[in-house]
């Protein structure tokens, strides 16, 4: 199994997943891939032949990990590539209060997108499509220091736990919150 995932393997989330999947493709800024240009996406959906999971962990602004997961999905759809795509969400994007952090926003887009391309998948076939949303997680402990946050290498096992799924279900949405008191 070939597995593409977006990120720096050297730091948060795709560093706990290089742990685990020591043969993935990583694409980043460190070698090249600009992900928040129309170019670095097609210069991404351009390896999606190549692999057969995609991890979509940037953590980027101004909605482009909503756009990365477009711009894969569409090339999976044109090249009827059967490809499993995994979308990182956050748990923030569930916030019902006054806010004008964009963040929030841009979760929730990517929520929305991937719940759409998931029922679609399992309708009309195509790209099986998931979101797994995590609330804090350790690699930003000193920002949240009176929160319980999740070990980030627990987190990258949870998204093993996705990539192994059985093919013939998709497990759309999947949101994992540590307990703040037990």
């Amino acid at each position: 199994m070939k597995i593409l995932i977006t990120g720096n393997p050297d730091k948060g989330l795709a560093n706990a997943l290089s742990k685990i999947y020591l043969d993935a493709t990583f694409v980043s800024r460190s070698n090249g891939y600009d992900l928040t240009t129309r170019d670095g996406y097609k210069k991404l959906s351009d390896l999606v032949p190549e692999h057969d999971v995609f991890i979509n962990s940037s953590a980027l602004w101004k909605f482009n990990q909503t756009m990365i997961l477009d711009s894969v999905y569409k090339k999976c759809v044109e090249l009827k590539h059967p490809m499993r795509i995994i979308s990182i969400g956050s748990t923030t994007d569930r916030v019902k209060k006054a806010t004008s952090w964009v963040y929030n926003a841009e979760k929730k887009a990517l929520r929305d997108y991937s719940n759409s391309l998931s029922l679609t998948g399992v309708w009309e076939g195509g790209p099986v499509v998931s979101l797994i949303s995590f609330g804090s997680l350790s690699n930003v402990q000193d920002k949240h220091p009176d929160r319980i946050c999740l070990d980030i290498d627990r987190a990258a096992c949870y998204i093993k736990w996705l990539v192994d799924q059985p093919s013939d279900i998709c497990i759309n949405e999947i949101s994992v919150d540590t307990l703040q008191k037990l």
